[in-house]
C-alpha cells in the first residue's frame, strides 16, 4: 500500500488512530485495536495514541497566532507526535461518550490541534477520517457523538467514511466493522481524494453519511433495534414487550407522528434495557 509524495518517490499509507478514552484497555480501545488491524491488513503503516498520555490545558482564547502557526504556545503538541498527526494519510478517531456528548479529553484534543489541511473554508485536504463513538451505559448518545466528532472532521476538510456507533448492545458486531472501516478507511485513500472544492461540497458529502441527519429519536430506535437482536429468541415477558413496543413505534413512524412514535421507542428502550440486564448481560 503506498502512497505518492510531491518527490516522485513512494511511502506506505499512513494510518494514526487516537484513543480518546482514560480507559487503556476498555472498550474504546479495543475497537481501535480491530480498525487499525483492519487498515493494517490493507497494507498500511498504523500506529496508536494515547490522549490520556497527555497532560492538555483548555484552550485559552488567547490570540497566539496558533491558526497561522498550526501551535499552541501554551501549550504545544510534542513534536514527534505532531510529526506523525500532521503526515498521517488517515485518521481514526474512537471516542467513549459521555452524557450524550464526547468526553473531555477529546473536546481538549479538538479545541487545541491545528490540522495542516486546510479548513472547510479552504480545503486542500486529499485525506480520509474513520470515527467510532462508544456508549457503553446506557447506549444513548452514540450517534449525536459521531456528529459532533464528524463536524470536527469535515472543518479540516477530512473526507469521512461511514460512523460506527457502539454500545454494549452491538459491541461483539461493531469489533467487526471497525476492522472493515479499517480497510475501507485505506481503500478510500488508496482510489485517491480530491480537496472539496468549497463549503457547500464538504457539507453536502457530510450531510450524506449514515447518522448525520438523525435525531434523538432516531438514535433511540437505533438502540431499540440493537436491543431486539439481542433478544430475538427471547421468550421473557419484557422481551415481548420490546417487541411490542417496537411494533407500535414503527406503525406510528410510518404515519408521521415521530412523537407518538419516540414515546413508544422509549416503553420498546426501558423494556429492553430491563429484559437484557435480567438476561445476565
Amino acid at each position: 500500500m503506498e502512497s505518492v509524495i510531491s518527490n516522485g518517490q513512494s511511502t506506505p499509507i499512513r494510518i494514526v488512530g487516537i484513543v480518546c478514552s482514560p480507559h487503556k484497555s476498555g472498550m474504546t480501545y479495543h475497537l481501535m485495536q480491530q480498525a487499525l488491524a483492519g487498515a493494517k491488513a490493507k497494507g498500511a503503516d498504523v500506529s496508536m495514541e494515547f490522549l490520556a498520555d497527555r497532560t492538555m490545558k483548555p484552550c485559552l482564547g488567547c490570540d497566539g497566532n496558533c491558526w497561522d502557526t498550526l501551535e499552541c504556545i501554551n501549550d504545544p503538541i510534542p513534536g514527534e507526535l505532531k510529526k506523525r498527526l500532521q503526515e498521517a494519510d488517515g485518521l481514526v478517531m474512537a471516542v467513549p461518550v459521555y452524557c450524550w456528548q464526547m468526553n473531555s479529553l477529546t473536546h481538549l484534543f479538538i479545541d487545541k490541534m491545528r490540522w495542516n489541511t486546510g479548513s472547510v473554508l479552504d480545503p486542500r485536504n486529499r485525506r480520509a477520517a474513520f470515527g467510532i463513538a462508544c456508549a457503553g451505559g446506557s447506549g444513548t448518545g452514540c450517534v449525536m457523538a459521531l456528529q459532533a466528532l464528524y463536524r470536527y472532521f469535515y472543518n479540516w476538510a477530512f473526507h469521512g467514511i461511514r460512523p460506527l456507533p457502539v454500545t454494549r448492545f452491538n459491541y461483539e458486531q461493531a469489533l467487526e466493522e471497525a476492522y472493515s472501516g479499517g480497510e475501507e478507511l485505506v481503500e478510500t485513500l488508496r482510489g485517491g481524494l480530491e480537496p472539496f472544492p468549497g463549503l457547500g461540497a464538504a457539507m453536502a458529502d457530510l450531510d450524506a453519511l449514515p447518522y448525520m441527519k438523525d435525531g434523538a429519536a432516531d438514535e433511540l430506535r437505533f438502540i431499540v433495534k440493537q436491543l431486539q437482536t439481542g433478544m430475538r429468541d427471547s421468550a421473557d415477558p419484557l422481551a415481548l414487550a420490546l417487541r411490542s413496543e417496537s411494533l407500535l413505534a414503527e406503525e406510528a413512524r410510518a404515519s408521521g407522528d415521530r412523537r407518538l412514535a419516540s414515546f413508544h421507542f422509549g416503553l420498546a428502550y426501558e423494556a429492553g434495557i430491563h429484559a437484557w440486564e435480567s438476561k445476565g448481560n
